[in-house]
C-alpha cells in the first residue's frame, strides 16, 4: 500500500483486505467521519504525502486512527506540522484502518502502539477482555447528538414517541438513546429504532428516519445544515440523562503502561494544541494544502469548532467522570461489571 510521511509522521491504512468503501450516504459533503472521502481515499492508501520526508532518528511509533482522517484529528496534525512529534523523538506514523471496528484489536495484536477510541466504548471493550488502557484525550467532551431535521415536526426530545430513529451502531448508542428518552418520561420502545448503518445523513434528508442517533456537531449535523438549509433541531446526551464523556480517547495495551514513548507522546498532543490554538487560521490551510479533499465549504467552522474540544492537559484522568459512566454503563447493560478504574485508566503527565 502507499504510504505517507511527513514532519514525524506517515501515513497508510492497515487491516485485513480493504474493504469496499461504505455507503455514500454519510458523505454527501467529504467530511463525514466514516465516509469515504474523495477518490483519493476509494479503496486502499492515502495519496497525498503529509510532508516531504519522515524525521530521521526518532523511535517507531504507530497510532491507529478511529476511523479515516478527519477535522477529529487536527491536534495530530498541528503536532505533527509544528515538529512536536520531531522534538518529542517519535517517529509517528498514523495509520486509517481498513475497519472502523478495528483498531483496539490491531493493538491488542500487536500492529500498533496506540489506537483511538470513543469513550463510551472503552468500558465495554475492557468488558469482553481487551487488556486495553486509556492514556490520554484529544475530546474531552460529547459530540455525539440526536439531531432531527429543522423543518420538521420534532421540536422537542419528547416529540420522539412513535417516531423512526435511525442508529449506526447498535449496542452503546442503543444505550445512549434510551437514557435520553427516559429523561423525558420515554422508554426505547416508544420508538422504531432503524439501523441506517452509514447512511445517516441520506436516511434523514429523504424522511426515512424522523431522527438520529450518532450524528457529530462538527461532521453530520453541518452537513445536513449545509444541504438542506436549515438547522437541524439536536439533542445532547450530557443534557438528557447521560452522563459526562470524553469522546475521542487514546488506547494503548496495558503492558505498555510504563512505556515513556506514552509520555512523550501525549506531550507532543499538548505542544500541538498550542500550536493549534495559536495559528489555528495557518493550520487549517496547512491542513487544506496537505489533504484537499478536506476543503469544504464546512471545514472552517467545524474546525474552529473542534479547537475549542482539545484538552489544554490532554493526559488528565477525570477520575470522577470515567467512574459515573462506569456506573452507567452497567445500570443500562452495556457491561456485566465494574473494573477498577486504575485497571484500565491512568493519568499521564505531559
Amino acid at each position: 500500500m502507499k504510504q505517507q510521511s511527513g514532519n514525524g509522521a506517515a501515513q497508510r491504512t492497515i487491516g485485513a483486505a480493504p474493504q469496499a468503501p461504505r455507503p455514500a450516504g454519510r458523505g454527501m459533503i467529504p467530511l463525514s467521519r466514516r465516509g469515504f472521502i474523495g477518490g483519493a481515499l476509494a479503496v486502499g492508501a492515502l495519496g497525498t504525502p503529509l510532508a516531504p520526508a519522515r524525521a530521521a532518528g526518532g523511535e517507531k511509533f504507530t497510532v491507529i486512527l478511529d476511523w479515516l482522517l478527519n477535522v477529529n484529528h487536527a491536534v495530530l496534525f498541528a503536532a505533527q506540522e509544528c515538529g512536536a512529534f520531531t522534538r518529542a523523538g517519535l517517529d509517528v506514523e498514523l495509520i486509517s484502518p481498513s475497519d472502523p471496528d478495528s483498531p483496539s484489536r490491531l493493538v491488542m495484536a500487536g500492529q500498533a502502539d496506540v489506537a483511538l477510541g470513543y469513550g463510551t466504548q472503552i468500558n465495554l471493550l475492557v468488558d469482553r477482555g481487551l487488556q486495553l488502557l486509556r492514556f490520554g484525550t484529544l475530546i474531552d467532551r460529547p459530540i455525539n447528538v440526536v439531531a432531527a431535521m429543522g423543518n420538521g415536526s420534532i421540536r422537542n426530545l419528547a416529540d420522539l414517541k412513535g417516531k423512526r430513529v435511525g442508529i449506526s451502531v447498535s449496542g452503546v448508542e442503543e444505550s445512549l438513546l434510551a437514557a435520553m428518552l427516559h429523561s423525558v418520561g420515554l422508554s426505547i420502545s416508544d420508538v422504531t429504532v432503524t439501523k441506517v448503518n452509514y447512511q445517516m445523513v441520506t436516511a434523514l434528508l429523504t424522511n426515512r428516519i424522523d431522527a438520529a442517533i450518532g450524528a457529530y456537531r462538527n461532521a453530520e449535523v453541518l452537513e445536513i445544515e449545509q444541504t438542506s438549509g436549515v438547522a437541524p433541531i439536536i439533542f445532547a446526551p450530557e443534557d438528557h440523562g447521560v452522563p459526562m464523556y470524553d469522546e475521542l480517547i487514546v488506547l494503548t495495551r496495558q503492558d505498555l503502561r510504563n512505556d515513556p514513548r506514552m509520555a512523550r507522546f501525549i506531550a507532543a498532543i499538548a505542544q500541538g494544541r498550542e500550536a493549534l490554538v495559536a495559528h489555528p487560521d495557518d493550520m487549517r490551510r496547512a491542513f487544506v494544502a496537505r489533504h484537499p479533499e478536506q476543503d469544504t465549504p464546512v471545514l472552517e467552522k467545524a474546525w474552529a469548532m473542534t479547537i475549542g474540544w482539545i484538552p489544554e492537559a490532554p493526559g488528565h484522568l477525570d477520575t470522577a467522570r470515567y467512574e459515573a459512566f462506569e456506573k452507567f454503563c452497567l445500570s443500562y447493560g452495556v457491561i456485566s461489571k465494574l473494573a477498577p478504574l486504575d485497571s484500565f485508566a491512568m493519568e499521564t503527565a505531559a
